[in-house]
């Protein structure tokens, strides 16, 4: 469950900017608060940024999935010198500083924080704190990484395994996280896991019909998002997976594809490189989605995937990783969630997360979007709802709604749109464009 993340010197974030999962003590009802003994504080859903384009919304989250990457993947990418950030390109000082991020979030009912604080060539810090509440608020901690001090780590009584080993084993450019969840280190593997397993982000729309398919399959909600689109109005009565076993002489064209690329590259790079095309798996090739309509006279007719409509499309390759979330837990990430979606069926989607019946296992949405309807559907909270833009120096800022002084009967659309909580672009007077124009071919 997310708690809290926050990050500095990341593409347009320089100061630290972070986002809050903590409800406020508004007494907003839209929205079920996820309750969990690990905290004082009641958990939201859900929360939406909106932010005007190039506001720096969407790298908000991007710092998010930069945080989480780096932890599964930088014992791996260690092999190679240094460590590739996008720092924030409008002041010169950033690329000698350090980038931060951080993160507070609960796993096995304890409060965890965990960060770190990287450079173009190293980690320099790194830490994994955890909190108590029994009697009075405390923390642990667990290790504390510091590349400026004389000895490097400190570890705990709390904090039990082969630390000082897998220290040791530590590169540079790697966490101490990853490299210990790679080394068998019990109770660390642990954390490794949940960034591995808890997080699904969707950035750019896929919606290539062998990849819908497959998702679909793999995850195992056919049911659900059957249901889904049998509710939405879309006329699809229902989904049916087909998969075709490819003609023999298919499979041998595509086997004598996978040598050939294995050909060319070993040529260029060296006989003892080695491509991995495992992970080009025959299924995916094969893997059908077949829709259900009804005719005039109520008989079902079947229709593949690709004769839908770009809506269909766009749902279903949404809702696969939605309700994976739903009904495992975790926490799903979307940039423009209405990308090709009708406003009430982006609603409906909300509306999964936002309720406890649909929402048992304590899922959480975090999406970017311009789509303004939500703001006056009595969906969200005050607290669920957060602005991007850029200051005048070119950084982005984010802030909640909770900032603003409002009233409870205050439009929140009508104020967005007024330009009332920034976030919103400044058009400035278009006609003069055309007035120009019409000057220079005068």
């Amino acid at each position: 469950m997310l708690i809290r993340f926050g990050c500095s010197n990341y593409k347009s974030i320089y100061g630290y900017q972070e986002l809050l999962f903590t409800a406020s003590s508004l007494k907003d009802p839209q929205a079920d608060l996820i309750n969990t003994s690990a905290l004082p504080d009641a958990i939201l859903p859900s929360i939406a940024i909106y932010g005007a384009n190039a506001s720096g919304k969407t790298n908000m989250i991007e710092a998010l999935k930069f945080f989480v990457e780096f932890i599964r993947n930088s014992y791996r990418k260690a092999e190679t010198s240094g460590i590739h950030r996008p720092v924030f390109k409008l002041n010169a000082d950033a690329k000698d500083e350090t980038s931060e991020f951080d993160m507070d979030f609960v796993l096995g009912g304890i409060h965890y924080h965990y960060g770190f604080k990287i450079n173009d060539k190293a980690v320099m810090e790194e830490w994994l704190f955890s909190y108590s509440y029994e009697n009075r608020k405390s923390r642990k901690v667990l290790f504390h990484r510091n590349s400026q001090e004389e000895s490097e780590y400190k570890f705990s009584k709390y904090l039990k395994g082969e630390n000082r080993v897998i220290a040791r084993l530590t590169r540079d450019n790697s966490l101490f996280l990853s490299t210990a969840a790679q080394n068998n280190h019990e109770f660390l593997e642990g954390i490794h896991a949940y960034f591995l397993m808890a997080f699904s982000f969707r950035f750019d729309q896929v919606l290539s019909l062998n990849t819908i398919a497959t998702n679909l399959k793999n995850i195992g909600v056919i049911d659900q998002i059957s249901q889904f689109l049998k509710n939405s109005g879309a006329g699809v009565d229902g989904i049916k997976l087909k998969i075709k076993n490819p003609e023999k002489n298919e499979f041998l064209v595509r086997e004598k594809a996978k040598a050939f690329v294995k050909d060319v590259f070993s040529e260029m790079l060296g006989e003892g490189f080695v491509i991995g095309l495992d992970e080009f798996d025959d299924s995916v090739f094969d893997n059908r989605l077949e829709l259900s309509h009804k005719d005039q006279n109520g008989n079902p007719v079947l229709f593949e995937l690709e004769e839908e409509s770009l809506g269909t499309k766009a749902m279903i390759a949404l809702l696969t990783p939605a309700f994976k979330a739903l009904n495992q837990g975790g926490i799903f990430i979307v940039d423009e969630i209405e990308s090709s979606l009708h406003a009430l069926l982006t609603l409906q989607i909300i509306k999964l997360f936002n309720h406890k019946e649909t929402n048992p296992n304590g899922a959480q949405l975090l999406f970017t979007t311009h789509e303004t309807h939500i703001l006056c559907s009595n969906l969200l909270r005050r607290d669920q709802i957060w602005f991007s833009e850029k200051n005048l120096s070119g950084e982005t800022v984010i802030a909640p709604l909770t900032d603003y002084q409002l009233r409870s009967t205050d439009n929140i659309q009508k104020g967005y749109l007024e330009g009332r909580f920034g976030a919103i672009p400044f058009l400035g007077d278009i006609q003069q464009l055309f007035q120009r124009e019409k000057n220079v071919n005068g």
